[in-house]
């Protein structure tokens, strides 16, 4: 069958429901294929590139939702991300490739990641009802420290800090590529020092299991808040279950008020005192009590490894992928 592009992006962008098999133009032809994700003011296309000579590359397409593109928080919200990213080139880090405009409508055209999200890799343990290898386990997060330490540490071109903090860490924004390298996502809420975001205290941003006490005490956010974040991120990791199961921040609160975290060792006796170590001081309440760095976090996960002989790699995580995921046997090469 002969594609054709169209002649405008209106058709495709109506009410964000783009065609599947249609066109979008922004620096070449992308052929919409299917949805790949939704989340709070974005949707998530796949999209192959076409060009000259039978040139085709994949790239994920994020949209602002109908509901929301009206609002200029949230358009300022979504260039704010495309313009923060772009720059962001790690290994650990999902890339941006470009910002498009028409009209009203927004496109961001990043990477896309042939994998799981982490929360898929979560549930896939849960289904088969066995522990997720230490080892691993370890791995993922300390190469999410890695992209995380990056991000914190960006400098602009010219050598001012950016200040970067994500203040979505969950396991969801989290992916795992079937060639095993994790890879942090979805910028759309970070703030920096020099881009315009809604004031911390007017507006709480996140999900809500895993706010920060500051965040959620509208007291500000810092790089600590996304290393809380991402230690309840690895709390969830090993022992299978949320720490704050709560749907708003008055249940947060009820929560951080009434009670400490509870110990995932007590949850998952066989995991070893030092990554719960590692986790109840990530997850501490005051931020000065926590890691104050992602690398110094990383450090500490690279520490443990290296203390009980454990020697995790790309590929055996590519590997294990394919075990946990059949499907992922075809794809770990893309």
């Amino acid at each position: 069958m002969l594609l054709m592009p169209l002649r405008s992006w209106p058709s495709l962008f109506r009410r964000t429901r783009i065609r599947v098999g249609g066109w979008l133009r922004a620096q070449g032809h992308y052929r919409i294929t299917r949805e790949i994700g939704s989340g709070g003011m974005a949707k998530v296309y796949l999209a192959e590139k076409l060009g000259y000579g039978g040139f085709s590359k994949l790239f994920a397409v994020k949209v602002i939702k109908t509901d929301a593109v009206r609002d200029p928080v949230v358009r300022d919200m979504f260039v704010n991300e495309a313009r923060l990213t772009a720059n962001l080139i790690h290994t650990n880090i999902v890339q941006v490739a470009s910002l498009q405009r028409f009209r009203d409508e927004y496109v961001i055209i990043m990477e896309y990641v042939f994998g799981k999200t982490l929360l898929e890799f979560i549930q896939r343990h849960k289904e088969l009802g066995r522990p997720v290898p230490l080892d691993l386990g370890a791995y993922i997060i300390g190469r999410v420290c890695r992209g995380l330490d990056y991000a914190h540490n960006k400098h602009d071109r010219h050598g001012k800090p950016v200040r970067i903090v994500h203040r979505d860490i969950c396991p969801s924004n989290i992916l795992i590529s079937y060639r095993g390298v994790p890879k942090l996502s979805d910028f759309g809420v970070a703030k920096s020092l020099f881009w315009k975001t809604p004031s911390e205290k007017s507006m709480v941003v996140g999900k809500y299991p895993y706010m920060a006490p500051e965040q959620v005490r509208r007291q500000g956010t810092d790089a600590r808040s996304d290393i809380y974040a991402l230690s309840l991120v690895m709390y969830e990791l090993f022992t299978g279950q949320i720490a704050y199961d709560v749907e708003n921040t008055a249940m947060l609160r009820e929560q951080l008020d009434a009670q400490r975290l509870r110990p995932p060792v007590e949850l998952s006796p066989d995991l070893p005192q030092g990554i719960n170590d590692i986790i109840v001081r990530g997850a501490a309440t005051d931020p000065n009590d926590r890691f104050q760095s992602a690398k110094e976090m990383s450090l500490e996960l690279e520490a443990f490894l290296l203390r009980h002989w454990l020697f995790p790699t790309e590929e055996k995580l590519a590997e294990y992928m394919v075990e946990l995921f059949p499907e992922a046997k075809n794809h770990r090469w893309w």
